[in-house]
């Protein structure tokens, strides 16, 4: 199940590497999350950022984990 949007910034700029969270807040949406970004970016116009998608979902035996994509 889908519980939000995480900003996500890469250390690798446009190259393929992981992406790591710039904190724990989830955002409601896409939108949220990219309008974030943007004020990050009138300040660190460098940053490459993104935002990844966060799904929780219960393992086999009951165990809530959160997936981000």
């Amino acid at each position: 199940m889908l519980i939000g949007f995480v900003l996500l910034v890469s250390a690798c700029g446009n190259d393929a590497c992981e992406a790591l969270p710039i904190s724990e807040h989830l955002f409601p949406s896409r939108e949220v999350c990219e309008r974030m970004a943007a004020r990050i970016k009138e300040r660190r116009p460098n940053a490459v950022l993104l935002c990844g998608e966060v799904y929780r979902s219960h393992g086999s035996d009951s165990e809530e984990t959160t997936h981000i994509h």
